[in-house]
């Protein structure tokens, strides 16, 4: 009785939530082809039947952690805000500035990066359901990246401003997905400190002193 009173204590919204933390931490650590979807009911503290009434599928899942768990956190959005002073300037955002707080971001939830490079690496396989996920995330990014505004170098601007910076943005977050996977490794390390040794080599001075 207790545990089906609480079950109606939460929303549709609030029970797809608790169902992203329970999967991000099996996915996490078993794969997404390894996902058990009982051992996610059984998480979540409701039966499979009821789990896929808010999930639909076993892909269903997979999109409810790729839509509502990786791509809705972190992002220049919400680093604006964060009202960070380096987000808010009236020129626009700093993007060194950016990577850090994504990189802070990530660091404090280290199930979410283990998610996002579980599934990363599974997804190479083309049968994967996330492999178009993956394969199409270099131009989502710079697509959602491109919709802001960022405050860039004299250089950079007269260069050709913003639509020259892909490069750079694509290098900046290869490097990051490096460094990730050597968190996991050991000795252990700070996330921070160690892309704090790459920032440099990325937005190198004086090209970028005064917009970091």
């Amino acid at each position: 009785m207790p545990s089906r009173t609480s079950r109606t204590r939460l929303s549709a919204d609030e029970r797809r939530e608790q169902i992203v933390e329970v999967a991000t931490a099996l996915v996490a650590a078993h794969g997404f082809n390894g996902l058990s979807l009982q051992k996610v009911a059984d998480g979540v503290g409701i039966t499979q039947a009821g789990l896929l009434h808010y999930i639909g599928t076993k892909e269903g899942l997979l999109k409810l952690l790729l839509d509502k768990r990786y791509d809705r956190q972190g992002t220049p959005q919400d680093f604006i805000d964060s009202g960070d002073p380096a987000a808010t300037h009236p020129e626009g955002m700093s993007l060194p500035a950016y990577f850090r707080y994504l990189v802070a971001f990530n660091e404090a939830r280290p199930q979410l990066m283990g998610l996002y490079m579980t599934l990363g690496a599974e997804a190479t396989d083309s049968s994967h359901p996330a492999y178009d996920y993956f394969i199409e995330r270099p131009d989502q990014a710079w697509d959602y990246y491109s919709q802001f505004t960022w405050r860039l170098p004299p250089q950079v601007v007269e260069a050709g401003g913003w639509p020259t910076m892909r490069p750079l943005v694509e290098m900046a977050l290869e490097a990051m997905d490096g460094v990730q996977i050597r968190y996991f490794r050991r000795p252990a390390i700070c996330l921070s400190e160690e892309w704090a040794r790459w920032e440099p080599l990325l937005f190198p001075s004086p090209t970028w002193d005064g917009y970091r």
